[in-house]
């Protein structure tokens, strides 16, 4: 869950990221463009994301490196996609998917057709010098509605640029990974349930 004073600061220095009017934003996911892999992968779907540095359409987001079945755009022996085992500091690894976090965490949904996320997938990353089990990946801006697992349910998240996913290709993530492992004989968490929505209070 995000403090009241880290959710004001991160707006702070979040809310000057443009948007990037670009066909990464509007891609839509299908099984076609899906390619399973097991290995190492960096997972983004609730990274947080701050801007990069002299750009101006693009985020720096901190991915976690899991290891396991993943799904991504690119092939197996992508340099990416290629390491069977965690990689080392410095390396390089691609953004994919899972839903590696659908157990612990819930989707947030966020409706506003102004809400600016970060889309991850297929995104290029890098190993953290001081922590192997993090990666620094470089995704594109994009604004509309959108789900993420970052946030922590908290209102406020969708204020933030968090890796996310439009809710079509999100719905379509959950369910495909889930389904196709399934069929594979391979035990996967299924999609992820919603954030509750808060109570209004009582008149």
């Amino acid at each position: 869950m995000i403090g009241k004073g880290s959710l004001v600061l991160l707006l702070g220095c979040l809310t000057a990221v443009p948007a990037l009017a670009g066909p990464q934003c509007d891609t839509k996911l299908g099984a076609g463009g899906a390619v399973f892999c097991n290995g190492a992968y960096a997972l983004c779907i609730k990274a947080l994301c701050k801007p990069v540095a002299g750009s101006t359409d693009t985020v720096s987001c901190d991915c976690v490196v899991e290891q396991g079945w993943s799904m991504g755009p690119a092939a197996c022996t992508d340099p990416g996609r290629s390491q069977t085992n965690l990689p080392p500091a410095g390396a390089s690894l691609m953004s994919t998917y899972s839903n590696y976090f659908n157990t612990s965490e819930k989707t947030q949904k966020c409706t506003s057709s102004d809400t600016r996320w970060a889309w991850c997938y297929g995104a290029p990353c890098t190993v953290d010098a001081k922590d192997p089990k993090h990666a620094s990946c470089t995704c594109p801006v994009c604004t509309s509605a959108a789900n993420t697992l970052g946030g922590g349910c908290h209102p406020d998240a969708c204020k933030l640029v968090y890796s996310a996913a439009t809710p079509i290709n999100d719905a379509f993530a959950n369910l495909y990974y889930f389904e196709h492992l399934k069929n594979q004989g391979i035990d996967v968490p299924g999609p992820a349930k919603p954030c509750i929505p808060p109570t209004p209070p009582a008149h």
